[in-house]
Parts: structure tokens; sequence; C-alpha cells
């Protein structure tokens, strides 16, 4: 079987009951649609998990690239005196990552070696911005957060990043694709709003697009699609 969740946000303790509930079996693959640090208080815990887990695949979060521009330079020990030492723009970027929720996960970095810093740094920088699944007869696109600047003649390698990782679907956005999309990044519960439909932390299909972040990192569920049968489980 394959699966897809998203923006788990640092709530391992979602991400195991999850695990559980679909038990996942070595040849079954659960895709993660990124964004699985920051504000809560152990994504650094759940990229472990995920690092020593092959049929668990990351996709590229936006909270895992501006987490990686500062990792880069945040390698040696973390001290009062090198952090002073930082020029304004890395002073920027850091205070940019806390603003939006980095602050747990700049915690936990601290507190690794720097070869744990380094593993985890290669793990993100590996990480892919889409995927393209086939399962139950029907085709599949995995992304973060959408498909910016989208035009049905575009491939997929014309995109540039930020396309990836930071759109905000409109109201009346629909994708002329020949596959299902399948993103995170805005919670449904948001969606829903533009749409004028009750909020409710559950997946929000319209269409060939099918949006799974029910807001986990803000009080909902972390929500899980499995691509084979398009049933849906909770925690």
């Amino acid at each position: 079987m394959i699966y897809c969740a998203s923006d788990l946000h640092g709530d391992y303790t979602k991400y195991r009951s999850l695990l559980e509930k679909i038990s996942l079996r070595d040849r079954d693959t659960l895709y993660i649609l990124g964004d699985v640090i920051d504000r809560g208080p152990d994504g650094i815990k759940i990229l472990r998990d995920m690092m020593v887990r092959p049929n668990v695949v990351p996709i590229l979060g936006n909270h895992e690239f501006v987490a990686a521009a500062c990792l880069g330079w945040l390698l040696d020990d973390i001290t009062e005196e090198s952090l002073a030492a930082l020029g304004p723009a890395q002073l920027g970027a850091l205070q940019g990552w806390m603003n939006n929720g980095g602050t747990p996960t700049f915690l936990a970095v601290c507190a690794l070696s720097r070869e744990e810093r380094e593993e985890i740094l290669e793990y993100i920088k590996e990480m892919e911005l889409y995927a393209q699944v086939e399962a139950g007869g029907r085709s599949f696109l995995l992304v973060h957060a959408g498909l910016d600047h989208f035009s049905p003649e575009k491939d997929l390698e014309d995109y540039d990043l930020e396309d990836f990782l930071f759109c905000r679907p409109e109201r009346n956005q629909l994708y002329d694709l020949d596959q299902y999309l399948v993103y995170g990044h805005t919670p449904t519960r948001s969606l829903r709003h533009q749409l004028g439909e009750p909020p409710a932390d559950t997946i929000l299909r319209r269409g060939s697009q099918i949006a799974i972040d029910c807001g986990c990192g803000f009080g909902g569920c972390l929500g899980c699609l499995c691509l084979n049968t398009m049933e849906e489980f909770y925690v």
C-alpha cells in the first residue's frame, strides 16, 4: 500500500500513532509531504526516525527549506559568541525561522552533535520537491503546497522551487492535470473557510485535487490518505 500524510509539525506522538493505525509494513510506502519540523517540539525526533525507515519518503516542505538555509552555518557549536558573529543576512534568516515556529527545532538542533547536525542537513538536502506515483489504477502528483504559476502546458521541471513550497491555492483554483494533485501546507479548515464550508480538520477533495493538511500543527488532526484505496485515516 502507498500512503501520504503531511505537516506533522513536530508531533511525534501523532506520527507514531499514525504508523500504528495504518500498520505500516516494510512493503508499504508512506510519503510525508513536508513540514515535519517546527511549531511542535519533536520535529528533529521525527526526522531521525524517518531517516532509518527506507519506506518513509520525505517531500521537501517550506519549513525544512528555511531550516536548511540556517543549518549550513549552525553546524559548529552554537553559543552566544557564535550567534553574535553572524552577519545581518544570517541573523535575518534565523529570525525569520524563529518567527515561523522554528524555535523548538532550533533548540533540538542545539542538543545534537556536529555529526548529527550534518546528517539532518544532508537528509533535508536530499528531499525531492515532488513525487509521481501510480496506485489503485490512478496517477498522483505529490507536492508540499500545490503548484504556483500553474499552466497545463508547463513541464514539472520548469516550475521554480518556490512554486512547490509556498503556494496557497485560491478558492477557485483548479488544476487541469491528468493526475490527482495531493498537497498539504494550507490547513483544510482554512480552505473550507474560503469555500464557505463549515470548518473541519479532515481531508478535502475537490475534483482531481486533494488537500491533506488537517491542522496537526494547529491542534487539529494528522490525516493520511491511502492512494490504493482512497481510504482516509486520522489520529
